[in-house]
């Protein structure tokens, strides 16, 4: 049902004072409330009618939209939909918003009444394989807004913002087994505080796919064997599809979302716990709400939630049609990770809207999710930012500027993070710090053999393939670390691949440069330079053997053997 909206107005002022903007945007800003309740009506969409320009309400049914200039001059509507409630429609807003939305009618399941080919595990069933009938399948670019925080324990230390583009290539036509695999995506703009919380130098520089792979109509795991599979991918992408049996589905009922009648499906696995090899038992519960319309079967909205012995994720995807299709309209990825060395719980939530879709004159280009280098050549543009569809702050977040705040504002950190983050990385300075956190971590385990090397040092990569010899030989009983003296990242991870020498969890590699401290510590003047130290930390030789001279082997046993003898 589409109702004419009564607007309750804030302020009354002219557009031209509430929300001008330098480059004739202005600003709608308004808030989502259930007419009964009162409550805030969380993540519903906010967009031009007949148009992909739109916004999203938060987590406190706060929204702000920035309406383009082309439409200053000519009559529009506001069109705001939500999973549970009647449509509503504001014509020609002007001023600050307070709309109150009406939940729909829902049918309970008692009422429902099935065929005898159709069962809630069976709707399921039905929405998948009509993807291609129900989601656009050509070639298309959405344009997004990009948030990611994170907080040890009840303190944040991390945001970053960003305006990227996902560029579908196969559009919905093939669904994809992880982010990446047919997707383009390019990040145009970025603001980031610096980073303090105490995993920060093991975070990604950004997780684009991990926040795409909570679309379940875009990805889905192909394994279809066992649930630990599912928990341990990369990006926690979806494997419902393939694993229907492992689930059992009930119909909670049916409710409306943007004028359609709609199944509420709950599912949940229904073996939540694994024994181990070690003798304990791994729980992973899991559990989700499918919302699918009954004419088209149409995922429209996705809810899901995973719970581990170490750690909780819930995800959560809603869709818009547009010109008669769907597309991904708002993600949200909430996760917590628990720490037990550290004895702290790592939370983190990612969020990707759809602020525009891009269906004709497409401009086709590549890129994957971008490294640090990448993305340290985006500068900062606060004049962009000033004009971008971003969530409205809520008191959440506005506790997340607080924390981040104690020691530089963050317009200042958005500013200097790029210079600053230059200066670590691309000094070698960041790695520099990892290493010596690694050495301190491998004491009491193994021991290590240190290659110090270089792009550009022929003696070097002379070396290389007896080196990865010893890999194989010792892999996981000595720790191999390749320590490079290159100035130039470009240079160095070209030679990790060319010469092949990554071997993940095998090789350990950093990039200190020429005049980092530990170089001068162990007064490196010409390399190659080959450095051993025991299990338990002690230099044993400064000057050890190349690794091709058979002597090293003798060296490592002799290492081995007296931890047997220990």
């Amino acid at each position: 049902m589409i109702r004419q909206v009564i607007i309750t107005l804030f302020l009354l002022l002219p557009v031209w004072m509430v929300g001008a903007q330098p480059s004739g945007v202005y600003i709608i800003e308004g808030r989502l409330t259930d007419v009964a309740t009162g409550e805030p009506v969380q993540y519903a969409s906010i967009g031009i009618e007949g148009s992909s320009v739109g916004t999203s309400s938060n987590a406190d049914g706060y929204f702000s939209l920035r309406i383009p200039a082309s439409y200053h001059s000519k009559s529009y509507s506001l069109k705001i939909s939500c999973v549970g409630y009647d449509n509503e429609i504001v014509q020609n807003p002007s001023e600050k918003l307070d709309i109150k939305l009406k939940q729909s009618k829902t049918m309970l399941k008692d009422v429902v009444v099935f065929g005898k080919d159709l069962s809630p595990q069976g709707i399921v069933k039905r929405a998948f394989a009509n993807i291609k009938h129900n989601y656009y399948t050509k070639p298309f670019i959405y344009q997004t807004f990009y948030r990611h925080y994170c907080k040890d324990d009840s303190v944040y230390g991390r945001l970053i913002e960003a305006a990227a583009d996902v560029y579908k290539r196969k559009g919905y036509k093939v669904q994809q087994p992880f982010p990446g695999w047919k997707d383009e995506v390019r990040v145009n703009q970025l603001r980031r505080s610096y980073d303090n919380t105490k995993v920060a130098s093991g975070h990604a520089p950004i997780a684009l796919y991990s926040i795409m792979g909570a679309d379940p109509v875009g990805y889905q795991a192909r394994s279809s064997s066992s649930s630990m599979v599912g928990f341990f991918n990369q990006y926690e992408i979806s494997g419902l599809r393939n694993r229907l049996k492992a689930y059992e589905f009930t119909l909670e009922g049916i409710t409306e979302y943007d004028g359609e009648q709609v199944y509420v499906i709950r599912y949940k696995l229904k073996k939540d716990t694994i024994p181990l090899s070690t003798g304990i038992t791994w729980r992973n519960t899991q559990t989700g709400t499918l919302h699918i319309t009954t004419k088209g079967y149409a995922i429209v909205k996705s809810d899901f939630t995973r719970m581990s012995s170490m750690d909780t994720l819930h995800t959560f995807s809603i869709f818009k049609k547009v010109e008669g299709k769907y597309f991904l309209y708002h993600s949200l990825k909430d996760g917590r990770n628990y720490q037990p060395m550290l004895k702290f719980t790592h939370n983190y939530h990612l969020e990707l809207i759809t602020t525009d879709i891009i269906t004709k004159d497409i401009k086709p280009f590549k890129g994957k999710e971008p490294d640090r280098d990448k993305l340290l050549s985006i500068d900062y543009d606060s004049t962009f930012w000033n004009n971008y569809n971003v969530l409205k702050a809520t008191p959440l977040e506005e506790s997340i500027v607080a924390d981040l705040e104690k020691a530089q504002p963050l317009k200042d950190q958005f500013t200097d993070y790029i210079a600053s983050e230059k200066e670590r990385y691309l000094s070698g300075k960041e790695d520099e710090e990892r290493f010596n956190k690694f050495l301190q971590a491998a004491r009491g385990y193994r021991p290590v053999y240190i290659d110090v090397w270089a792009s550009w040092c022929g003696p070097c990569i002379r070396e290389m393939p007896a080196s990865m010899e010893l890999v194989d030989k010792y892999k996981a009983r000595v720790a191999f670390v390749y320590l490079s003296i290159d100035d130039d990242s470009e240079a160095w991870r070209k030679a990790l691949k060319r010469y092949n020498i990554d071997r993940p969890f095998l090789t350990n590699h950093f990039r200190i440069g020429s005049n980092s401290n530990a170089a001068a510590l162990f007064d490196i003047k010409e390399i190659p330079r080959y450095i051993l130290i025991d299990k338990n930390g002690n230099f044993v030789n400064l000057n050890a053997m190349r690794p091709s001279e058979s002597s090293i082997s003798k060296e490592l046993d002799r290492l081995l053997a007296e931890e047997i003898e220990k």
